[in-house]
């Protein structure tokens, strides 16, 4: 019995196909490169900064990283695509390198506060009227590198991916 059991668990590793397992780590900053004010408009340029940590004995040469950068509009908080791209990278064997993405900015025109008349009830308290901020500013990004057609890693903001999959081009044929 014990023969038919170890005959049977040897069958199962032989049989088992291995799966791929890619030891690649993803570190990602969303780097500040300046920002210019206009009257009440101010425009901050930025970019993602990739540190890509390569722990696998074997080199991958042209993996294709794709990201995408998502910002919320302040007034109604609803979720765009504010800049996309992707990057060939050569990943060395065992060894850490920085890639970064193409710049890209958001902008932010700042809200008044304008005093339209006394308030009749509390002659000492005056009435507002208050236009809110708008534009957009950093919701987060998706990051995926491939080799091929092959995912080697991949990183995104928590969430992200399921609350951007309908902006997605490759979602919006499915359906």
């Amino acid at each position: 019995m014990k023969m038919l059991a170890s005959v049977m668990a040897l069958g199962f590793v032989l049989c088992t196909p291995l799966a791929e397992a890619y030891d690649i780590r993803l570190k990602v900053k969303n780097s500040t490169l300046g920002s210019k004010r206009k009257g009440d408009t101010r425009t901050s340029q930025r970019r993602l900064v990739i540190e890509i940590d390569n722990r696998d004995r074997e080199a991958y040469e042209g993996v294709r990283m794709e990201w995408i950068v998502i910002g919320r509009d302040i007034r109604n908080r609803k979720l765009s695509i504010v800049s996309s791209g992707s990057k060939l990278v050569d990943l060395p064997a065992q060894d850490e390198i920085e890639v970064t993405s193409s710049p890209y900015s958001f902008s932010k025109k700042e809200g008044e506060v304008k005093e339209i008349r006394e308030n009749r009830f509390r002659p000492d308290r005056p009435q507002f009227d208050v236009e809110p901020d708008s534009g957009t500013r950093y919701a987060g990004y998706i990051l995926v590198l491939k080799h091929g057609d092959e995912v080697l890693a991949e990183a995104a903001t928590t969430g992200m991916k399921k609350r951007v999959a309908p902006l997605l081009p490759a979602s919006k044929g499915k359906k």
